[in-house]
């Protein structure tokens, strides 16, 4: 699956996207915890002392928002998913 990394997460990586070969049925949570594994500097921008997504970050499989997945972070991903993930954004 292709994870693209958007604004200061993309300089946080270094990467503008990374593909994972994870098997069939992985969940968002579970890709999240690879992608904190291989970025460090990452997990505290993605998740709070207790492992749950920070509120402010915005993560899309195939375009849509995750919190419209009825699972949610639970949803199990298939291997051609492209997942998007954006920092908090703010402006005017």
């Amino acid at each position: 699956m292709q994870v693209n990394f958007f604004a200061t997460f993309r300089s946080l990586t270094g990467k503008k996207s990374v593909l994972y070969d994870l098997p069939e049925n992985t969940t968002v949570f579970q890709l999240l915890q690879v992608i904190a594994g291989d970025f460090p500097n990452l997990k505290k921008r993605l998740f709070d002392e207790n492992d749950a997504l920070l509120t402010y970050v915005h993560l899309f499989v195939n375009g849509r928002d995750i919190m419209l997945f009825p699972q949610v972070l639970q949803t199990p991903l298939d291997p051609q998913d492209k997942i998007d993930i954006f920092p908090p954004v703010a402006g005017g």
